[in-house]
């Protein structure tokens, strides 16, 4: 279904991110054309290259206003990263398409050099923010900040990215899920 049209720049650019989020979810960064992501944002192909310049660029831009969303939505609550990982993990299971966009990032730009701005900033920022919530002892110094932040990531979003044999073991209550990984984030970071 093609997109209402408009001639408005920054409601243009807007349809295109969300066509080509969906687009880079379903066919991630190699797979994805340009011609259906024009088509569902309802303008030609030309406007994207006008607006973004290359796919890698419109991808970078997705990935920018991913972590733009995520940081207004869930900012990182060193006091409580219990709280932030089951906000973290209300997310994921509010927004699969984000998950999967990682995972082709993860796949196809892992090791090329090429790095989002955004996401390295976002996760430097992040890191401050645990590295002084274990200098006031509010969260335990047992990990490094950096190692820290990786593992609560890795819990709160572990479930997008099980492999088929370990999501049929894992059941498919959200909430129970959820309260797993709230409960094992808050054993991790008690000081």
């Amino acid at each position: 279904m093609a997109a209402t049209r408009t001639r408005e720049p920054e409601a243009k650019r807007r349809q295109l991110l969300e066509a080509a989020l969906a687009e880079f979810a379903a066919h991630g960064l190699a797979g994805a054309r340009i011609d259906r992501i024009a088509g569902r944002a309802g303008c030609s192909a030309g406007l994207v290259y006008t607006y973004f310049g290359s796919k890698d660029d419109l991808f970078d831009a997705v990935f920018d206003a991913i972590v733009a969303q995520a940081l207004t939505e869930t900012p990182i609550t060193t006091d409580d990263l219990p709280g932030y990982a089951g906000r973290l993990f209300d997310a994921t299971e509010a927004y699969p398409d984000v998950a999967r966009i990682a995972t082709w990032y993860r796949l196809e730009r892992a090791g090329t050099g090429r790095s989002i701005a955004a996401v390295t900033e976002a996760g430097r920022a992040k890191v401050e923010a645990i590295r002084e919530a274990q200098r006031a002892g509010v969260v335990s110094d047992r990990f490094d900040a950096e190692q820290l932040l990786a593992l609560v990531l890795t819990l709160a979003t572990m479930w997008s990215t099980l492999s088929i044999e370990t999501a049929d073991l894992t059941g498919t209550d959200p909430g129970h899920r959820r309260a797993t990984v709230v409960d094992a984030v808050r054993r991790l970071v008690e000081p």
